[in-house]
């Protein structure tokens, strides 16, 4: 397995492997934000949902949206736009949001929410449809897939996000 498919896999995705074939491919989702294209694997995805009520909580930074209930708990809402420092819509803009397994189970929740404007479309990713940009960040991985530009979040960097805003409130 080369890079490229580690790419993908290293944000938590969950192989899936034709035995027939022995090709090697990741289900995603794939979304649109109003100024870029996320990529996110589908075995990271607990739940695609209607956005509820987002419950704003003092004193936190800008791209904490706030907390939303959820399947009875409360769920932080990220709003990655600010994570990312790209110019963002408001929360209330959002239409749905992702409910992320989050990988690492350190902190607050095992869950945390990014509200997106689009509804995510279900693609197989192989590694030949897969290239590395130059662009690196500690948010993200910056991949090409089919030649457009589209981010990975690192879901283990919004966890410990989330888990540090959630003990110092």
């Amino acid at each position: 397995m080369n890079q490229k498919s580690n790419i993908i896999q290293g944000v938590e995705a969950q192989k899936t492997r034709n035995i027939a074939s022995q090709d090697d491919r990741v289900r995603c989702l794939t979304l649109n934000f109003f100024s870029y294209k996320m990529l996110i694997p589908n075995a990271s995805v607990a739940e695609v949902t209607e956005l509820s009520n987002i419950q704003p909580l003092l004193g936190a930074p800008e791209w904490f949206g706030g907390m939303m209930s959820w399947r009875e708990q409360d769920v932080p809402v990220i709003i990655f736009e600010k994570v990312m420092n790209i110019e963002a819509s408001k929360p209330q803009k959002y239409r749905r949001v992702l409910i992320l397994n989050t990988p690492n189970n350190k902190g607050c929740t095992p869950f945390i929410a990014l509200g997106c404007q689009s509804i995510p479309s279900l693609t197989m990713i192989d590694e030949a449809r897969v290239d590395l940009t130059g662009k690196k960040s500690e948010q993200a991985i910056h991949i090409t897939l089919d030649g457009e530009d589209y981010i990975i979040p690192n879901i283990s960097f919004l966890e410990t996000k989330v888990s540090e805003v959630m003990s110092d409130l």
